[in-house]
């Protein structure tokens, strides 16, 4: 469950700063089925960065080029974890022949994506557990 609570965490301490609590409840509940999480975790078999015995981020690359998941622990924002798992990412795709990358990135993310030449391709409105949070379908061709 290691892997839910970077993922909780960092939407209730990071992603709060780009929506309202409602919206932060919605997207990362305090209570979810364990067999869920754990199953969506084994579909998409993620990469994950360790440091002294500890897991600081985790982010996946689907065979489609997408990335589903990109988290960084909260206390780790702004330390290279998120670089480090975008340069694994990019390697990753290019070693299996993937052109092109998608993800469906927060307001909070974008910048970062933007920094690693990921564009936005259209604005979404998604509802999630009866609220409406927006997000990004980004784009990066890879050369």
């Amino acid at each position: 469950m290691v892997l839910w609570n970077i993922f909780y965490n960092t939407i209730h301490n990071v992603n709060i700063k780009d929506y309202d609590n409602i919206q932060i409840s919605a997207w990362a509940p305090s209570s979810l089925d364990n067999n869920i999480w754990i199953e969506k975790i084994k579909s998409i078999n993620p990469f994950v960065v360790v440091h002294d015995n500890m897991i600081l981020g985790y982010a996946d690359l689907q065979e489609s080029g997408l990335i589903d998941h990109f988290f960084c622990h909260h206390q780790w924002q702004r330390k290279g974890i998120g670089s480090m798992l975008m340069n694994k990412i990019i390697e990753n795709a290019n070693f299996l022949g993937i052109t092109t990358l998608t993800s469906e990135v927060s307001i909070t993310a974008k910048p970062f994506y933007i920094s690693y030449g990921f564009t936005v391709i259209e604005k979404q409105s998604l509802f999630v557990r009866g609220q409406y949070l927006t997000n990004y379908k980004m784009q990066k061709e890879l050369i």
